[in-house]
């Protein structure tokens, strides 16, 4: 089997937030975090002939991409009892074992929510701003809320909400959609961006407190923290 570099960089993109994945089962690529505040699903999948063979799990997926870099052209054998792959070219190998899945933090489940609340864009250099202005003013929270200059902008705020005297950064959006009535103040840990780079990044967010980001062929779920607001 190969891995193709789209693979690749998905897992790279993945091992940012879990070191625990399982592969192989219906071939996508998911990946949950720990605290299971952020979800991702990945829609690249092996291409035939070099399908998974069935599901594994692998502890610590840094090493494993470790060992897969360390060849130019790799080719993968997996162990017919589904204990272990050999990474090779032909003159070294490694020999990986995988991890127990029941003992390993991974997604079950995709999240069914419709995500359609607010809906809005952010582009990778918007994205990018916001990360820098969070780093600067050493503030992990973005809210995002009806813009004072008027009802058709959204605008996303870095502070920390914990400080009343927090400095404050602000993006106007436009390229918005807001499909509630609602007064909302939306709340991100801006720590659970963790998104492939991308374009653009589009933003469905729902009233139950989940929010879906899509960035190229990679959907994210990210959980609302908790001093969300939504007043209907």
């Amino acid at each position: 089997m190969k891995l193709s570099n789209e693979i690749k960089e998905v897992l790279s993109n993945f091992q940012t937030i879990n070191s625990n994945i399982a592969l192989g089962e219906d071939g996508m690529i998911r990946s949950m975090s720990t605290s299971k505040t952020l979800m991702a699903r990945s829609d690249v999948v092996p291409e035939a002939p070099y399908e998974w063979p069935y599901q594994f799990g692998i502890y610590d997926l840094g090493e494993f991409l470790s060992c897969l870099n360390m060849f130019t052209d790799p080719t993968l054998t997996f162990d017919e009892n589904q204990k272990f792959v050999t990474i090779t070219d032909g003159i070294t190998t490694f020999k990986y074992h995988f991890s127990d899945i029941s003992s390993l933090t991974v997604p079950t489940n995709d999240i069914n929510l419709p995500c359609e609340d607010l809906q809005f864009t952010l582009s990778h250099d918007e994205l990018s701003q916001l990360r820098k202005a969070s780093a600067t003013l050493k503030a992990n929270q973005l809210c995002v809320r009806m813009s004072s200059t008027g009802n058709q902008f959204i605008e996303c705020v870095v502070l920390d909400k914990q400080n009343p005297t927090s400095n404050e950064y602000t993006l106007n959006v436009a390229n918005c959609s807001i499909n509630t009535s609602a007064e909302f103040d939306f709340v991100f840990d801006i720590n659970n961006f963790k998104f492939k780079p991308s374009d653009e990044y589009v933003f469905g967010i729902d009233k139950k407190q989940v929010a879906s980001v899509k960035a190229g062929n990679t959907q994210y779920w990210v959980a609302l923290d908790k001093t969300t607001t939504y007043k209907e």
